[in-house]
């Protein structure tokens, strides 16, 4: 795979120094180094991407970093991480282990990549981006979700993040840590250190206004998890969960390569077509600089399109296009005019609650094909296979222009439950479905498209932890329980 930053070819950096240490150094100038503060212990079976990238001296690994797997042979970091003098000289990489200094593999390292233009300020780091080459494929490699090339994730949406930096009274810092932190407005963040330094496009922060939990030196390279998907690399603050000095975090969105196939879709599954779902429609984002697909969609009757809470919340009837009665997101069919975006007004970023969302056209459209909704008291029982289909970016070399299908089990409530237990709740109002095993999914770009069992949409495609991961069930929005609201916005 090349590396690429929005259409931008890599450069291994040959230079020298350059301010290398910088982003560790300036947690140093408080006079001790931290991790993840008030946070709580995790495991790497939940955050199966994650890595501890280290200097290797004298037969001994050294957590610097941390990393994330995006494919089996490359792991995003931070670029201060990978501009470390003793690290280009001597670096490993550790994986599968909740702990940075036991248990897991280690990998070797083939080369480095710096982003060509990072910029060291008094303080803080623009263009925060690093890359490693593994010096062999990795076949056991978990890969992050990356998120969508212009995604944006509103303030107060609390993310996840996950690293093994030194620790400031929160316990052992041998163990992997999470902390749940909300999106600060942009705006916000850069009038905290608007004297410090400049919070550029390529830069998220988040973190509470009081202070209390964060993420610190040694933390840096991780990730920041929106909803299953990685928004951030750690990257600099000042000082530590001090109050009005929020996390800032390199935002991956601003320099993903639209056309790098790193965001995934319906994995293991087969190619469909319309005639086959001819109530699946794709939802666009259409303005004149940009025409994108970003979500899945039902006709439920000639007015009204179903999908979830989250793709209604990226959208405005000004900026949006349905495409209909097409095999392929990007031609064919007909597109169709919004006149009104519904969001449920119980949806929570926090929780991923409540997920439903509802487009109306403007125009009826008569020809079109419904999906058949099930009643309020339908349940689906454990076992009963089903299928979720959708144009999500792929993961693999197939074409992502095509729709795609997957058939998976439904998963009981308890066993779903328990699978993620400790990092979310599955309410009432979420259907579970897929293999213990993982291999096969439903991912981003897929969201708001259906999960059908025999002939009825049963499910919205919502959220999971990672992709097609083991114990990490696609998690549904159920109709049954959405069904009220349904039919008093649309009389369907």
């Amino acid at each position: 795979m090349k590396p690429i930053w929005l259409g931008l070819v890599l450069v291994v950096q040959t230079l020298g120094k350059q301010h290398s240490d910088f982003g560790l150094e300036m947690s140093r100038q408080n006079g001790s180094s931290y991790r993840i503060v008030n946070g709580t212990g995790a495991v790497i079976s939940d955050y199966p991407f994650v890595v501890s990238v280290q200097r290797w001296e004298q037969d001994t690994g050294s957590h610097i970093c941390g990393g994330t797997f995006i494919s089996d042979r490359w792991i995003l970091t931070a670029g201060h991480c990978v501009d470390d003098i003793e690290f280009k000289q001597g670096g490993i990489v550790r994986v599968e282990s909740s702990f940075h200094a036991s248990g897991g593999v280690f990998l070797t390292i083939e080369r480095t990549v710096l982003h060509e233009s990072i910029y060291y300020g008094d303080t803080g780091i623009d263009y925060d981006y690093g890359l490693i080459k593994l010096a062999t494929r990795f076949e056991r490699a978990v890969p992050v979700r990356l998120v969508v090339s212009n995604r944006r994730f509103p303030a107060g949406e609390l993310c996840t993040v996950v690293g093994w930096g030194k620790t400031k009274n929160t316990g052992d810092r041998d163990q992997l840590r999470m902390v749940k932190l909300p999106i600060v407005p942009q705006k916000m963040c850069d009038e905290v250190y608007s004297e410090l330094h400049p919070i550029t496009r390529r830069m998220i922060c988040a973190g509470f206004e009081a202070g209390g939990q964060d993420a610190c030196e040694g933390d840096s390279g991780g990730p920041l998890l929106c909803r299953g998907i990685q928004a951030g690399i750690t990257s600099w603050g000042v000082g530590c969960a001090k109050p009005k000095r929020y996390g800032v975090y390199s935002n991956i969105a601003n320099q993903l390569n639209a056309k790098r196939q790193m965001s995934f879709r319906i994995v293991n599954g087969t190619e469909a077509t319309i005639v086959s779902y001819p109530y699946v429609v794709s939802i666009q984002r259409w303005t004149p600089r940009l025409k994108q697909h970003i979500c899945g969609g039902t006709l439920i009757s000639e007015r009204w399109v179903l999908t979830a809470a989250h793709c209604a919340d990226k959208i405005t009837p000004t900026t949006v296009m349905v495409r209909a009665n097409s095999t392929f997101f990007n031609r064919g069919g007909k597109l169709h005019r919004v006149e009104k975006v519904i969001k449920h007004e119980l949806f929570s970023y926090a929780k991923g609650d409540y997920d439903f969302g509802l487009l109306k056209l403007k125009q009826r459209y008569r020809r079109g094909t419904f999906v058949k909704l099930p009643t309020q008291r339908r349940r689906f029982p454990p076992a009963e296979r089903c299928t979720a289909m959708g144009w999500g970016q792929t993961l693999g070399s197939e074409p992502r222009e095509q729709l795609r299908q997957v058939v998976l089990p439904i998963v009981s409530q308890k066993v779903c439950r328990k699978a993620y237990e400790g990092t979310d709740e599955i309410t009432p109002r979420m259907l579970c479905a897929g293999y213990a095993e993982g291999m096969r999914d439903a991912c981003d770009g897929d969201s708001g498209g259906p999960l059908i069992c025999r002939g009825l949409q049963a499910g919205v495609i919502s959220w999971a932890i990672g992709c097609a991961q083991s114990n990490k069930y696609g998690v549904y929005s159920s109709i049954a329980e959405g069904r009220e609201w349904i039919r008093n916005h649309t009389g369907v």
